[in-house]
């Protein structure tokens, strides 16, 4: 048996390292990712989660717009209901007055109401008040918007003027105001006022109109109510009942 000798190596044969790049392709056949792969991966990643964050920041800000609308229509909804239970229920012989003082800009003045029961209320001592004025003020700050407050008014012991009065308490109602106008319908001139002098025309208007609109809401808001004080007539008319004898 004859043994043949090794053959020299031959490096045309060499097997290609895959670290290194191949001549013949020129492709490179990295083992690990390069530093441009790792931030075009960290990039790519970072413009998710902007996306990601960028739709939960926008819900969550839908959310939080929403949650204040609400509020502020539930607020308006429990006024306009006490306003209108207020008024279909006030008593004949009340002395409603509008406008008398110099009116702030955007609003028709304040609406003073005496001979009435006291609305917005919450103690006893507020409910034993002699008048009640609704009054629209400058509420602090750059924005210059208007507060409408009630205040309720108790006449002193020694009253030395017959429209002297001390404020029991005074509460926001409606705030953050751009502009805020009533106007008032007689059924003797069937038409509107944007003021009422009791002087002139001592019966309070059959109808009260109220409009007003918020700084940062370009909707504006009506509502219409009736005054069930034209019922005086009738309770004067109507037929006095015999007393009932007692047994």
């Amino acid at each position: 048996m004859s043994i043949h000798p090794t053959a020299p190596f031959d490096s045309r044969f060499r097997i290609p390292d895959s670290r290194f790049r191949n001549k013949e392709s020129g492709i490179r056949n990295a083992a690990g990712f390069t530093l441009l792969e790792v931030l075009l991966s960290l990039a790519l990643v970072g413009l998710v989660l902007s996306g990601v964050f960028g739709v939960a920041d926008g819900a969550m800000q839908l959310g939080k717009s929403m949650g204040q609308a609400r509020v502020a229509e539930t607020r308006i909804s429990n006024f306009v209901m006490q306003w209108r239970d207020y008024f279909e229920n006030v008593p004949p012989g009340i002395t409603l007055a509008a406008g008398a003082e110099k009116a702030a800009r955007g609003s028709s003045g304040n609406l003073f109401i005496t001979g009435s029961q006291m609305p917005f209320v919450w103690s006893r001592q507020l409910k034993m008040a002699d008048a009640v004025e609704f009054g629209l003020v400058r509420a602090p700050g750059p924005q210059k918007s208007l507060n409408l407050v009630v205040r309720h008014l108790k006449r002193p012991l020694k009253a030395r003027r017959e429209d002297e009065f001390d404020t029991l308490a005074e509460l926001p109602i409606l705030e953050n105001l751009k502009q805020m106008q009533w106007q008032f319908y007689s059924p003797e001139d069937k038409k509107w006022f944007t003021d009422w002098d009791p002087k002139k025309r001592p019966t309070p208007p059959l109808f009260i109109k109220l409009r007003f609109a918020f700084l940062n809401d370009t909707r504006e808001h009506e509502y219409t109510f009736w005054v069930a004080n034209d019922l005086r007539r009738q309770i004067a008319a109507a037929p006095a009942q015999p007393a009932t004898p007692a047994r």
